[in-house]
């Protein structure tokens, strides 16, 4: 026979399949609603953790560069301020300096100006000559008064100083030997009272053509010697000895530069010694140093040379021609070189 199934045992399976279908579906649902409990409450603090952590730094650093902006911008502000009142300030103080360095210059004009032309009136030397011819520098001030026409005009003895210059600067000087007489023999008359046969002696010794040569070489283009002094032999002719505003006050200056040494100190002292005093030394004070060299010729009336004051030294020119009246002339020399010894 068949073995037959016991209705218990078919009742036990039964409820052990029951029993493990409940604890899956318990575990089941214990998982579902732990992953739903847990998962919404670390999900958004999670986030909100992650956004915090992320705007805050975007905004401080947002912040620092505003902050270090704005710093920026007050300092270039502040700098170029700063740089503009300077650059202000700066032209201020220029634009004042050069206005009183204007101010100055215009004072300085104005008064060299008043010092020149106002008190030194040369209307009387024209009144008497055709042609005149003046200049006065002040060695110290270094002004000058001149009536800016200098030209080839006669020398007559003012020649004279030239031909000094000349011999001097040759060797051996004031010791030169000339028809058994010392150079100094010859030269002092010739200065001092227009002595014509020792000027003569000196240019038949020295030559004209070298005589004149010197002067080319030396800056005096309008000095020249064309015949001996009162020479018979050319009367009538054109020939001359000329010389200008501008060469005798160029000598005058060289003179008086090197008046503390050779060969100036010798022609300084020998042209103290002028015994013809009408023109230049007339009027001034009797103590007054006058080293000067006067010149007369027919229509001629001339006189250069040095006023030795201590305070006011000046070198003085006075070259005429054409003159009608030799006294109104002389006379207007001599007021002349009173009015300069007063400049100050």
């Amino acid at each position: 026979m068949g073995r037959h199934t016991d209705p218990n045992e078919k009742s036990k399976g039964k409820y052990v399949v029951i029993g493990l279908a409940g604890l899956l579906l318990a575990g089941g649902l214990y998982f579902g609603v732990t992953r739903i409990l847990n998962n919404p409450t670390e999900k958004p603090k999670e986030t909100v953790t992650t956004k915090k952590s992320q705007k805050e730094p975007k905004k401080t650093s947002a912040n620092t560069k505003q902050s270090a902006k704005k710093s920026s911008e007050k300092k270039v502000k502040a700098k170029t301020k700063k740089t503009t009142e300077s650059s202000k300030k700066k032209k201020t103080k220029e634009s004042s300096t050069s206005k009183k360095q204007a101010s100055s210059k215009k004072k300085t004009a104005a008064k060299t100006k008043k010092k020149t032309t106002g008190k030194l009136d040369a209307a009387n030397l024209t009144k008497s000559a055709g042609k005149v011819y003046y200049g006065v520098h002040y060695f110290k001030n270094k002004q000058d008064f001149s009536s800016d026409n200098s030209e080839s005009t006669i020398a007559a003895n003012v020649i004279e100083l030239f031909i000094m210059d000349y011999a001097l600067a040759q060797k051996d000087g004031s010791d030169q030997v000339i028809q058994d007489k010392k150079l100094g023999e010859w030269l002092n008359p010739m200065i001092q009272q227009n002595d014509i046969n020792a000027t003569n002696v000196l240019i038949d010794h020295y030559g004209m053509d070298k005589l004149n040569a010197y002067f080319k070489d030396q800056g005096y283009p309008d000095t020249r010697i064309e015949s001996r002094m009162v020479d018979i032999n050319v009367r009538g002719t054109e020939k001359n000895n000329y010389t200008s505003l501008n060469d005798c006050m160029k000598l005058l200056k060289k003179i008086y530069d090197g008046r503390e040494k050779e060969p100036q100190k010798t022609m300084v002292e020998s042209l103290k010694g002028q015994v013809i005093r009408t023109k230049i030394p007339e009027k001034l004070p009797k103590d007054t140093t006058v080293a000067n060299i006067t010149g007369e010729q027919q229509n001629v009336e001339n006189d250069i040379g040095l006023v030795l004051t201590e305070d006011n030294p000046f070198a003085i020119v006075v070259l005429t021609n054409e003159v009608s009246d030799i006294v109104q002339t002389r006379t207007a020399i001599a007021d002349f070189s009173l009015a300069a010894s007063k400049l100050k």
